[in-house]
């Protein structure tokens, strides 16, 4: 599909799309003419100025894409993240004008029995669950796309940074702070796992923090069900393999000898892993880089102890985290009820300032980088391989975008304001 260059061939598309109604068109002329360009990218700045279309909706138009922004009765707006299953967007409710978050899986996903059966789960599961500190799943579906079906889920729209994104600002995060946040993800647990379900894939990124500091879990994509509902968790064993649910950084040991036999001491053991990187502003182990290290580490090593990093923390804070860090399970806390009690009397919440947009901004810059990689990575290995990208397995898939995704995050930063402490 050719890029856009003219102002004419641009306002085409735009009407096409349906993105405006017919007054709103009209105005969108109206602006345009005072500025009497001709230019296709210059139009498409000047409506996303006078916030008649969204970046996101500019940039298809110029791309040549004149369909595809409605799923259902939803107006996709804004990329508002991106992951291995799919994109996430910012989407309107044009049945209540309410904005919403949309997760969609991409076209390769759709196809890969694995990522779809883990979209399914982690729909099913936010379902079932009504808690403060969750991202509430509002309805899950299927709509006709451009090229064809689509899974989605639309879930409340937090307008927050990651835990990762908050220490790439700040370096590390203070403890009263620190103690706030976790003492939310793990009431939210506790509710979860009252629930039946295990989340085990608590880490940085899937733990959302807004500018008042209230935090949200999301992402139960991995979650174990109760045994009535092991038909899908034997599928997601069986295509991933026991070892394989769970980010290595923040995997407890058990979970990575046999993610099957996890339970709710797994998603406390991964809370304390993310709290001390909150704490320090790095991982567990920071000199392990590949997998295979980094689980060895999680059986066999103990971290260096919080106070020797962070003389700051309170003894009471550091020792709650190294009892949740416990190797043997049954010397962590037996409830993430317990952790969040506990962490109650050091709890500070503070204002957080961050610009939203400018994070948005940063997120699909991201996540073109990883497109762009996956994309050469893929041709690189078809042609080795003598096949075409839509037959490659999708085990064979994974450790490419695994390097890609770390790749990105280590060239990336939010901002210069990195604190020492």
């Amino acid at each position: 599909m050719s890029m856009v260059t003219t102002s004419d061939e641009f306002l085409d598309h735009l009407l096409q799309s349906k993105l405006l109604s017919e007054t709103q068109f009209d105005h969108a002329l109206e602006v345009l003419a005072e500025n009497e360009q001709t230019d296709a990218n210059v139009s498409a700045k000047t409506l996303v100025q006078a916030k008649l279309i969204t970046r996101l909706q500019a940039q298809r138009l110029l791309e040549g894409h004149a369909r595809g922004f409605f799923i259902s009765h939803y107006r996709i707006d804004e990329v508002l993240g991106s992951g291995g299953m799919g994109w996430v967007y910012i989407a309107r409710d044009l049945e209540t004008g309410e904005d919403v978050a949309m997760k969609m899986l991409c076209d390769q996903s759709e196809t890969d029995a694995g990522l779809l059966t883990r979209f399914q789960l982690e729909a099913q599961a936010g379902l079932k669950l009504h808690h403060d500190s969750i991202v509430r799943t509002r309805e899950i579906g299927k709509a006709a796309g451009v090229y064809g079906q689509v899974h989605f889920v639309v879930m409340d729209l937090v307008r927050g940074v990651g835990v990762d994104e908050f220490v790439a600002m700040v370096g590390s995060i203070p403890w009263q702070v620190s103690c706030h946040i976790v003492r939310h993800v793990a009431a939210g647990l506790h509710h979860a796992h009252r629930q039946g379900l295990v989340h085990r894939d608590i880490k940085p990124g899937n733990i959302l923090v807004n500018q008042q500091c209230n935090a949200y879990v999301l992402d139960f994509g991995l979650s174990a069900a109760s045994r009535s509902e092991l038909g899908d968790e034997f599928s997601l064993s069986m295509i991933f393999g026991q070892d394989c649910l769970g980010t290595a950084d923040y995997i407890a040991p058990e979970q990575a000898r046999d993610s099957f036999q996890a339970d709710r001491r797994a998603d406390i053991y991964s809370l304390g892993a993310t709290m001390y990187f909150m704490l320090c502003g790095h991982p567990l182990f920071p000199d392990c880089k590949t997998r295979p290290q980094k689980i060895n580490a999680q059986w066999n090593i103990e971290p260096t102890p919080i106070r020797q990093l962070v003389p700051a923390v309170p003894e009471e804070v550091a020792q709650i985290v190294h009892r949740m860090l416990a190797k043997d399970r049954e010397q962590r806390f037996s409830t993430a009820r317990e952790v969040a009690e506990l962490l109650l009397p050091f709890a500070r919440p503070k204002r957080i300032d961050f610009n939203f947009q400018e994070i948005l901004d940063r997120r699909a810059l991201m996540a073109r980088q990883r497109q762009k990689l996956l994309n050469e990575k893929s041709n690189r290995l078809a042609k080795a391989t003598s096949l075409s990208v839509c037959t490659i397995d999708s085990k064979t898939m994974r450790p490419i975008q695994a390097q890609s995704e770390t790749s990105i995050q280590k060239d990336t930063h939010l901002g210069d304001n990195r604190s020492k402490r």
